[in-house]
């Protein structure tokens, strides 16, 4: 087993939205966990020189890899709002030029759409901690073989859409990792029957995602947004949220193959497999 915690700093905040709920759909508390893999893989591609098709398998070997991963905020609070955006699209739609030069007025469109802004609780950029556990550090691509490390995670520069930048501001990497059956966390945690929430302090909301352990392979001949809106691939969590400087905490109790990895002070909930 390999753990990285990794801080990130935000500029703003970002914008990683709902599917499925039209043009105008909310943001995310935090950037979801596959927006993460997400951001990983893109770095693991520019690194190794791979191309857009077998890119395209990166996610699910981190995937099949994960073996926990959760976030919670270092110092800001987390405020979802939707703004008016001009989306300007240039495409040919049977056979028919969009914009269209003689009618523009009608050739464009502004919808409100979901952006989630940090707010710093202290005079410091607002930033978020993550906590990932995998079995190895060794991911396989057909033949090759890519070793994550700290290199990966550094040159991480967005999480969401092009405009939510960050930077990463430090890295912890550890084989070091305990695993327990009980404990308290105050990092998000997939919401199954084999979690039982013993006492809560603190705020905690539910936001439902894509499960990240489960991204078997991408297929273009499935939908996201139809998979997203019927549940399908798609697993709940409990998510912190800030109100002061002081953590929300949860303590749990994890049967079966859920279990929580513990590093110092921090623990994070996931799966033994």
């Amino acid at each position: 087993m390999i753990g990285f915690i990794v801080d990130v700093e935000f500029v703003w905040g970002f914008q990683a939205r709902i599917v499925g709920l039209s043009k105008t759909s909310p943001s995310f508390y935090y950037p979801p966990p596959t927006t993460f893999l997400g951001a990983l893989a893109e770095v693991i591609a520019k690194d190794e020189g791979i191309g857009e098709k077998e890119g395209k398998k990166i996610i699910p070997k981190l995937s099949e890899n994960l073996l926990a991963i959760g976030v919670r905020s270092i110092n800001c609070v987390p405020i979802k709002y939707e703004d008016l955006n001009r989306i300007i699209t240039v495409k040919i739609t049977s056979g028919k030029l969009y914009p269209n030069p003689k009618d523009l007025a009608k050739s464009f469109d502004s919808p409100a759409r979901g952006k989630t802004i940090l707010s710093s609780l202290n005079d410091e950029a607002p930033a978020i901690r993550w906590f990932l556990v995998f079995k190895s550090n060794k991911i396989k691509f057909n033949s090759d073989e890519v070793l994550l490390s700290e290199e990966h995670f550094w040159k991480i520069h967005r999480l969401g859409s092009k405009e939510s930048r960050v930077s990463v501001t430090d890295i912890l990497k550890t084989d070091k990792l305990d695993i327990k059956d009980k404990v308290v966390t105050n990092y998000s945690f997939p919401v199954t029957k084999s979690i039982t929430i013993v006492d809560s302090r603190g705020y905690w909301e539910y936001e439902v995602y894509v499960n990240p352990f489960e991204v078997k392979r991408y297929d273009e001949k499935e939908n996201p947004v139809t998979n997203y809106t019927a549940g399908k691939k798609t697993i709940p969590f409990r998510v912190p949220i800030l109100q002061t400087l002081r953590q929300p905490r949860c303590r749990v109790e994890l049967i079966d193959n859920v279990v929580a990895y513990k590093f110092e002070d921090e623990v994070v909930v996931g799966w033994l497999r």
